[in-house]
């Protein structure tokens, strides 16, 4: 099982929703191993920041789906109710792979956690115009990597891609710690 969570990364399929939003990577699988039950004290009972082993997790998934790949900016999604927990882990990735973070990418208004919702349309419905950038100029041009803790039905990382090719990103690949199995993240 160790050496399979080490050497297999699920790809996150976003493609279909814009031309400028690439398939992405997740460093595991939500609930399959230690990382799931990691993930879910972290956010959901105050268990402080991801540990280092996540972050050499995901640094490997990126390695290996986009070690070859150039990036201008390193943008994180905005918390629902987890604070600053995503934030610090995109902070911590920026600097060990020399990415430069912004912290423009904002919600213009408070969503309620995806995970309550029972199927992609109502988690669309949740997030469809919410996210701003505050200086949408600077990502003109701009090849932007995503950093997400969970990716579920990927109406969040869709939304922020389209939003990002509105305002010219040249391409967003999104990496995040896990991917839910089937789909729905429960509870």
């Amino acid at each position: 099982m160790e050496e399979f969570r080490e050497n297999y990364f699920p790809k996150l399929e976003v493609e279909n929703n814009s031309p400028n939003l690439t398939n992405g990577v997740a460093a595991s699988y939500y609930g399959v191993s230690s990382v799931g039950s990691t993930l879910h004290r972290c956010k959901y009972e105050n268990g402080g920041d991801f540990p280092n082993f996540l972050i050499r997790l995901t640094l490997k998934a990126f390695r290996k789906t986009f070690g070859n790949e150039k990036f201008d900016m390193l943008l994180y999604v905005p918390p629902t109710e987890s604070g600053n927990l995503v934030m610090n882990f995109a902070t911590t990735i920026s600097k060990i792979l020399g990415i430069p973070i912004s912290h423009e990418l904002k919600k213009s208004r408070d969503t309620k956690p995806q995970k309550i919702f029972e199927n992609s349309y109502l988690k669309h419905d949740n997030v469809r115009n919410v996210f701003v950038v505050n200086s949408p100029d600077k990502m003109r041009g701009k090849k932007i990597l995503l950093i997400d803790d969970i990716f579920d039905s990927g109406s969040t990382i869709k939304e922020i891609g389209r939003i990002l090719t509105n305002y010219g990103a040249e391409m967003i690949a999104p990496l995040t710690i896990a991917k839910t199995v089937g789909g729905d993240l429960k509870e």
